[in-house]
């Protein structure tokens, strides 16, 4: 009897899993042009604050970048012996704000690829992002072991691949690495237990939509954060076909521009004892001058 219940309820965790319901978007809130976000606040399984920007790429103007090369790239880091740089730690809203400040209409800023070192201190001030990643063609890290990545090419179609090639460098715009494929051609691709902060991207089938879903985590009373799986899940349900979990935990960090108020606003939870991160990956979205 005891064996039945335990089944029965292990059948209904599952199931719990695997039914997120399709979202509504209509009952989302447009940020920019071609850009709508959803707020979801769940109370199962756990408490989640969720939040999914949609980015339409057949927008007019859209155009992408990341974080690149630092002036120092290829000197070994001064506070870290061995490591090699090649990108300057930035918290997301400076890479925002610096971005803004050189002309780019910046409108969504993201935390990408994880990186290293992460050891202490944790201070370091540089950065070598984890598995291969280019802007406009450039190499800005090209580590070894095969790691998947979210992918944007020069002609403007996105992608999400188990591995960057070198014979595709001319022809990326930007390549940012992430942890792990978690839904492939609509379906989940990833089985985990462990609860934390999330960055995910997820693309549509026909490629024209982007979503970009950060969830607050760690934080009881709150938002306890999700698995990588739920991630991909809620990505699915959001209608990717497709979707990566990226650098999360403390490097979780959603920001668009509100052109009224003419500030960004962070779509996570940062308090005192969830700072906002100094991280060595971003993916940025911007809209060019006419």
């Amino acid at each position: 009897m005891m064996k039945r219940i335990v089944g029965i309820v292990l059948f209904f965790a599952v199931f719990l899993l695997s039914a997120v319901e399709k979202l509504d978007w209509s009952k989302a809130k447009t940020v920019q042009k071609g850009v709508v976000h959803l707020r979801i606040e769940e109370t199962k399984p756990r408490l989640m604050k969720i939040s999914i920007l949609r980015i339409d790429l057949h927008t007019r103007g859209l155009d992408f970048t990341a974080t690149g090369r630092d002036k120092d790239w290829g000197k070994e880091m001064p506070d870290c012996k061995g490591s090699i740089i090649r990108t300057k730690r930035q918290r997301t809203r400076d890479f925002m704000k610096e971005q803004r400040s050189k002309g780019l209409n910046m409108i969504v800023a993201v935390n990408a690829a994880p990186w290293s070192p992460w050891k202490a201190p944790f201070t370091h001030k540089y950065a070598n992002p984890s598995g291969v990643n280019v802007l406009n063609g450039v190499v800005v890290s090209e580590n070894k072991g095969k790691r998947p990545a979210f992918v944007i090419y020069k002609d403007g179609k996105p992608d999400i691949v188990p591995q960057v090639l070198a014979k595709d460098y001319a022809n990326i715009k930007v390549a940012v690495s992430g942890f792990s494929i978690v839904a492939k051609d609509g379906k989940s691709t990833f089985n985990d237990k462990s609860l934390a902060p999330r960055t995910a991207y997820g693309i549509s089938a026909d490629r024209r939509y982007l979503y970009i879903l950060g969830v607050d985590g760690r934080q009881p009373g709150w938002s306890m954060g999700m698995t990588c799986k739920e991630a991909g899940l809620w990505l699915l349900a959001a209608g990717a076909s497709d979707a990566i979990n990226m650098d999360g935990g403390g490097s979780t960090t959603l920001i668009y521009w509100d052109k009224k108020k003419k500030t960004m606003v962070s779509l996570c939870r940062h308090s005192k004892s969830r700072y906002e991160r100094v991280v060595g990956s971003n993916f940025g979205i911007y809209l060019k001058k006419k």
